[in-house]
């Protein structure tokens, strides 16, 4: 039985829960040394790792006290500490300081000391002593594989992943068809207006409806849209009812498709371990949500991707890089990659420029139109999470 020690940082928890995944055994105990008083953060590990309260210790430093001051961090660390004990540590998170006063510590106490290289997928073993003796680090690739679920549950979150379906409502050739369209700009003037107007009139309307009175409008509520046939004969789209259109149709046809187009994509170039669409999460006690457009995980890296049909003023562009820029500051953490895929062209490359400076990552409509440089977002991807296309 060894002791698994953490210094926790509940801004970037993947190191030490990927250090337990890669060791903890039974009948184990985990140690967090933390600069945050507040134990209840702990609750994703003992959740994810089904530990009883007692097999999890907790020292805390105050922030604005003790955690800086290097010979209190010491004797405190000094006093908690069993001399029989066992213990593994993690040097990977919270401030430096801190992990010079944990290594310093626990290296009296003959401890194996480890650092968990979350963006390469590595757990480095080391004395981490003053012999500068290279060949005696060690080097353990990390086996585990986070589900979406479970990085969400790490980062205080909740989701909607296993009460929703998030698969493509129609086929990847439905979706090609319709994205063949605007890459070539065939889609014909009237059938281009009426898409604009069914978003503005019936994206998100509840019951079905017939074709016939989306055409021609109904007088007791909604304007007509005349140009539908049209529309629906260019990117042959054919409902599932005859004369009908679901409200999943709807969704579709106004943006939905592009959705599943992004999301085809990315299955097939970069073969993520777990990819969806329209996922909610939500910080447990907060009533606003968020939708991730698609997301997906791979080597233990999560990425989200925004999809954009078209952006109507720079303004519009501006609202949906911070949207994705707090979305990640906020919610899912460093460990977390942003991209928006956009219909919109980017001449100039003011629009990249914005993005990048936010730390998203943009691909307009002239990156996913060329398969080349499509091939390169998807090689990029496999290189920040550290596997091979």
């Amino acid at each position: 039985m060894k002791t698994l020690v953490n210094i926790f940082d509940p801004e970037e928890p993947l190191a030490a829960y990927l250090f337990l995944k890669q060791y903890y055994e039974e009948e184990d105990r985990l140690l967090f040394i933390s600069t945050r008083e507040d134990r209840q953060l702990l609750a994703p590990y003992a959740t994810l790792f089904r530990l009883p309260d007692d097999k999890i210790d907790f020292i805390a430093f105050k922030r604005d006290e003790d955690s800086y001051i290097y010979e209190r961090i010491s004797r405190r660390l000094q006093s908690r500490l069993d001399p029989s004990a066992q213990y593994w540590v993690n040097l990977a998170g919270g401030t430096r300081y801190l992990a010079l006063a944990v290594q310093h510590v626990f290296s009296q106490f003959d401890a194996r000391l480890f650092y968990v290289q979350t963006r390469e997928n590595l757990i480095v073993r080391s004395p981490f002593d003053d012999r500068a003796d290279l060949s005696r680090d060690a080097v353990d690739t990390i086996r585990y594989r986070m589900s979406m679920a479970e990085y969400f549950r790490l980062h205080g979150l909740s989701h909607d992943l296993a009460g929703s379906n998030h698969r493509p409502t129609r086929s990847e050739a439905d979706a090609l068809r319709v994205f063949d369209c605007f890459r070539t700009r065939r889609l014909p003037h009237r059938a281009f207006h009426a898409l604009e107007q069914l978003r503005l009139i019936y994206r998100g309307m509840r019951k079905p409806m017939s074709i016939h009175d989306i055409t021609f409008g109904r007088r007791d509520r909604r304007d007509a849209v005349p140009g539908l046939p049209e529309l629906l004969n260019a990117i042959g789209f054919v409902p599932k009812e005859k004369e009908m259109l679901q409200p999943a149709e709807v969704d579709y046809l106004t943006g939905g498709w592009f959705e599943e187009y992004v999301y085809y994509t990315l299955l097939r170039l970069v073969s993520p371990q777990q990819i969806a669409i329209g996922v909610r999460i939500a910080r447990p006690g907060m009533q606003h949500n968020n939708e991730l457009d698609v997301v997906f995980i791979k080597a233990n890296t999560l990425f989200v991707v925004e999809c954009k049909t078209g952006v109507a003023s720079d303004h519009m562009f501006n609202e949906i890089v911070y949207k994705a820029s707090a979305l990640k500051e906020s919610f899912l953490g460093p460990s977390c990659h942003s991209y928006i895929f956009t219909l919109k062209q980017d001449y100039d490359h003011k629009l990249h420029d914005v993005a990048a400076m936010m730390g998203i990552t943009l691909c307009p409509k002239g990156t996913l139109v060329s398969p080349d440089l499509m091939r390169k977002v998807a090689e990029q991807m496999c290189r920040i999470c550290n596997e091979s296309v």
